[in-house]
């Protein structure tokens, strides 16, 4: 069975999804630490959203130019973002489909 064409698509709005929810949940973790809460749960919280935010930048990115590299980062992406309970809601599917979209590199001119 091969993989659909459209799981490149796929991956891209999955990883739109990710970078949108952990960018709201750093960005409140940087609120909070800004406002106060200055325990050391509070900054390593909000330390974790802002390396899951930049690992799924990353990865849409490189999906988005069709990076060498955008398969790796896309399953790692998957992988960190699976850390949290929400997280496995959108990194399975992140994983499944970056280890199966056929059409993740840019296709070599002769």
């Amino acid at each position: 069975m091969a993989p659909s064409p459209g799981l490149r698509i796929f991956l891209i709005v999955m990883l739109g999804i990710t970078t949108a929810v952990t960018g709201l949940f750093a960005l409140f973790g940087v609120l909070g630490v800004a406002g106060g809460a200055n325990d050391t749960a509070a900054i390593t919280v909000a330390a974790a959203f802002v390396v899951l935010l930049l690992a799924s930048v990353i990865a849409l990115v490189g999906v988005s130019i069709r990076a060498s590299w955008a398969r790796l980062a896309a399953i790692l992406a998957g992988v960190a973002v699976s850390i949290t309970c929400l997280g496995l809601l959108l990194g399975i599917p992140i994983l499944v489909a970056a280890a199966r979209a056929p059409d993740l590199r840019r296709q070599r001119s002769a």
